[in-house]
C-alpha cells in the first residue's frame, strides 16, 4: 500500500512539474508576444508625402506664370520625379494605406492638379500617361457647368466640361475631386456650417450625375479653411482635404486626422525642376 502511494505521490509532482514548465512558458511567450507589439507599435513606419500643386498648362512662355506652367517644364518635372525614383500614389491608394488594405511605395508622391483647366485633358493626360504618373484633378461644379453649356475650347482660358470630365474619369488616370461647386470665389459672405454642406451636397449630386462618382475629397478654394471645417466635410462624407500649406505631409496610420490638412506645394514657372523639388527634399 505504501509502495503504490508513494508511486501516486510520484507521478502527481512529475505531472505538477510539466504544468508549471507549461505555464511558465506560456508566460513567456505572452510577455515577449506583447513586447514585440509594444516594439511595434512604438517604430510605426512614416511616410513622407510631399504633393504638388499645379494649376494650368500652357505651350506659350509668354502665358507662363505663378499659376500658368510651361507644357516643356512640366515633362521636365515628370523626368526629374521618375529619375528621383518617386511613384505616385493615387486617393484611393492613400485611403487604404490609412484603412489598413493596403501599403505605400518608399518614395511616394501626389501630383494635383486645381481648378479644372482643359489643358488637363489635352496637355497633362497625355504626359501622364507616357511617364507612368496618376494625378488628381479638383474640378469647379458651376465652372463645369458653365463650360458644358458652352461650345468654347480656347486652352488659355476654358475649363473642362462634364462630358470631358466623365472621359477623364473612365480613363483611371486622373481621379477627379472637389474643388467645391461654387466656392472659388474672394466673397466674405459665403461661409458658415449650413452654406459649406449645402455646396459640398450640390457638388455630389453634380459628379454623380454627370461623371459616374462622387467626391470624397476636396481642395480648400485658396486655401482657405477653419478650426470647423474638417469636421463639416467629414460630416458631408468627405475623407480628406486638400489646402495650400507648403509643406512635406508625414503619412502615419495612427495619424488619419492629418488627412483634411494635407500640404502642397505650388509650382510655379520660371524655376528649374531641380530647384523647385529641393525644397521637398527630392533630389534625383
Amino acid at each position: 500500500m505504501i509502495k503504490g502511494g508513494v508511486a501516486v505521490v510520484i507521478r502527481f509532482k512529475k505531472i505538477y512539474a510539466l504544468f508549471i514548465a507549461a505555464a511558465v512558458v506560456a508566460a513567456s511567450f505572452s510577455v515577449g508576444t506583447i513586447a514585440r507589439l509594444a516594439v511595434y507599435a512604438g517604430s510605426e513606419k512614416e511616410y513622407e508625402l510631399p504633393i504638388v500643386m499645379y494649376h494650368q498648362l500652357t505651350k506659350k512662355p509668354q502665358r507662363a506664370g505663378r499659376y500658368v506652367l510651361t507644357l516643356e517644364q512640366f515633362e521636365k518635372d515628370l523626368i526629374y520625379l521618375r529619375n528621383a525614383g518617386y511613384k505616385s500614389i493615387t486617393l484611393t491608394e492613400l485611403l487604404d494605406f490609412y484603412d489598413g488594405k493596403g501599403t505605400l511605395p518608399d518614395k511616394p508622391v501626389m501630383i494635383t492638379f486645381d481648378d479644372g483647366n482643359e489643358t488637363l485633358l489635352e496637355y497633362a493626360l497625355p504626359l501622364l500617361e507616357k511617364y507612368g504618373f496618376t494625378a488628381i484633378g479638383f474640378v469647379i461644379g458651376s465652372s463645369t457647368d458653365t463650360y458644358t453649356k458652352q461650345d468654347d475650347h480656347n486652352l488659355n482660358y476654358s475649363n473642362l466640361n462634364w462630358p470631358e470630365v466623365r472621359q477623364i474619369c473612365e480613363g483611371g488616370v486622373i481621379d477627379i475631386q472637389s474643388h467645391t461647386y461654387d466656392l472659388h470665389k474672394n466673397t466674405s459672405s459665403r461661409s458658415g456650417a449650413e452654406f459649406l454642406s449645402a455646396d459640398a451636397a450640390k457638388m455630389k449630386e453634380a459628379m454623380l450625375k454627370n461623371a459616374g462618382k462622387e467626391p470624397c475629397a476636396v481642395a480648400y478654394p485658396f486655401g482657405s479653411f477653419s478650426k470647423c471645417t474638417a469636421r463639416i466635410m467629414k460630416d458631408c462624407g468627405m475623407r480628406a482635404a486638400f489646402t495650400c500649406e507648403e509643406r512635406v505631409n508625414a503619412i502615419k496610420k495612427s495619424e488619419p486626422e492629418k488627412l483634411f490638412g494635407l500640404g502642397r506645394y505650388n509650382r510655379p514657372n520660371g524655376i528649374s525642376s531641380e530647384s523647385f523639388f529641393k525644397k521637398m527634399g527630392i533630389v534625383s
